[in-house]
């Protein structure tokens, strides 16, 4: 068995480690915020106000409010729930004539502050 942080999600068996771990603190950060993202709020035990539930927000109309919104929730939960990572932009698109018409996409980029200074990374989670 080798060292790891956390199961990776969603749960893959592996003959080494009884389940696929993420290796890095890196990898284990993109993990939470990808986490962070897709959970609704009560969703997770003993932490009800855990998560942002993107999902909520896919039929609510595309405008710069309900944009700016979703991006100061994150901010703040981030601040709450996962202090060690740094957002440093947030993009949020809507659909258009490519996309379905209830789809979101974000592209986080976002560091860490714990350990050694990671480099910028970047999470892109369509919806």
């Amino acid at each position: 068995m080798s060292f790891g942080y956390a199961p990776v999600a969603p749960l893959v068996q592996d003959h080494k480690d009884g389940f696929k771990l993420t290796k890095t603190f890196q990898q284990n950060a993109v993990q939470n915020l990808k986490m962070f993202i897709l959970t609704s709020p009560g969703e997770r035990v003993m932490l009800p106000g855990f998560g942002l539930g993107i999902r909520r927000e896919l039929f609510e109309n595309d405008t710069a409010d309900v944009r700016e919104d979703i991006k100061i929730r994150i901010l703040e939960g981030v601040a709450e729930y996962l202090p060690y990572i740094q957002i440093f932009s947030i993009n949020i698109v809507g659909p258009d004539d490519e996309r379905a018409e209830h789809t979101i996409s974000l592209q986080i980029n976002f560091g860490t502050t714990v350990r050694e200074r990671s480099r910028p990374q970047k999470l892109n989670i369509e919806i």
